[in-house]
């Protein structure tokens, strides 16, 4: 419990620190220092039950992580929150005055969403729920700033309305994944993102959900709590693959081998490889990892998944970098460089392109 305390007092730090820097909007430091503070005050009277769990080498660790990355979901919530507006078509109702009522009262409650009054947003959201019990949008908006005040149980009643009303409405769907994820539902909230996915969301939502990492965060979250089965494909474990490769790296990146659970990330990768054995992520991280092992054995295996990944995949930045990497590491200085001169023609990432500098730089 000492930890997880610390943890939450620590982060509040980060975050006047960084309202301090002009990296967060004072209305997100206020929403998140609420939660963050009240995860504190969880943690001393020890009411984190899961925090509790060390049921193995790196279990407690592992659940750790997991509580960290429910702050990713806050943040997405709150950027959702602002960008997607009351789109749906089910927002007017039948009757003169209500037809012309409720659109102005939606747009009240936004306005006061906006100005950071979150109980006021509510109460007007309430109003037009007294006209039309099932108004999509109401019902989305209310349940998310119901969970951005810390009201997660109420928030899911009204997020599982919702999603009644309108099954086909990405905001719901994508909110009560959020507040799924940060109940520590993670299968709910896959389930709601596979319906987001399915409800044909406008693309900058779906963008917002990807650069906020929410698919991975639930699908780790997912794998953390099968670690006590006898997982071998994906479906035992519930996941499209390139979401659990993702989720791999997360609990092991491999430019910082001495840290996460390499072991459980290769259980993953071999279940990707079981249903997909061609998988470029699955070999080219999978194969990094056994060449790290030192066994003779090992490193030849790994050497084999990163050439498998190549040729499945030519023009794959990972696949070219990491294979120049273990050449240098046998010695095979043109096969790196091969590689390398491959890698500058595909437009790598900026991170993929320092990593690819500094295997030039080890060439001489």
């Amino acid at each position: 419990m000492d930890d997880d305390r610390e943890f939450w007092l620590e982060s509040l730090d980060d975050l006047d620190e960084e309202l301090e820097a002009g990296d967060l909007e004072p209305e997100d430091h206020r929403v998140l220092s609420r939660s963050y503070t009240r995860k504190a005050a969880e943690a001393l009277r020890g009411d984190e039950g899961p925090s509790d769990a060390s049921d193995g080498k790196g279990r407690g660790k592992l659940f750790a992580v997991v509580a960290g990355l429910v702050v990713v979901g806050v943040v997405a919530g709150v950027f959702l929150a602002r960008a997607v507006g009351s789109r749906h078509s089910g927002d007017t109702i039948t009757g003169n005055d209500a037809v012309t009522s409720v659109p102005g009262l939606l747009r009240n409650a936004e306005e006061s969403a906006a100005a950071g009054d979150l109980a006021e947003a509510i109460a007007i959201y309430d109003r037009v729920l007294e006209r039309s019990p099932s108004n999509p949008t109401a019902l989305a908006y209310k349940g998310w700033f119901l969970a951005l005040e810390g009201r997660e149980a109420e928030a899911a009643d009204v997020l599982a309305d919702a999603v009644v009303a309108a099954p086909d409405y990405p905001d719901a769907r994508a909110f009560r994944a959020i507040v799924l994820y940060r109940t520590g539902d993670c299968f709910g909230a896959a389930q709601e993102l596979t319906a987001f996915d399915a409800a044909d969301p406008p693309e900058f939502i779906s963008q917002l959900v990807e650069t906020q990492g929410l698919r991975t965060n639930i699908a780790l979250c997912q794998i953390v709590l099968q670690t006590q089965e006898q997982f071998r494909t994906l479906a035992d474990l519930g996941l499209a693959a390139d979401d659990a490769v993702a989720a791999a790296l997360a609990l092991w990146d491999p430019t910082t081998p001495n840290q996460g659970d390499p072991a459980l990330a290769l259980r993953v990768y071999e279940a990707v490889l079981a249903d997909h054995p061609d998988h470029v992520g699955a070999l080219t991280y999978s194969g990094v990892m056994l060449t790290q092992t030192g066994l003779d054995d090992q490193i030849a295996e790994g050497a084999r998944r990163l050439n498998q990944a190549v040729e499945a995949a030519p023009n794959n930045p990972e696949a070219r970098l990491w294979r120049a990497w273990l050449a240098i590491g046998l010695g095979q200085t043109d096969q790196a460089t091969t590689d390398l001169n491959h890698l500058d023609t595909l437009n790598p990432t900026p991170e993929i392109a320092r990593l690819s500098a500094d295997l030039r730089a080890r060439l001489g």
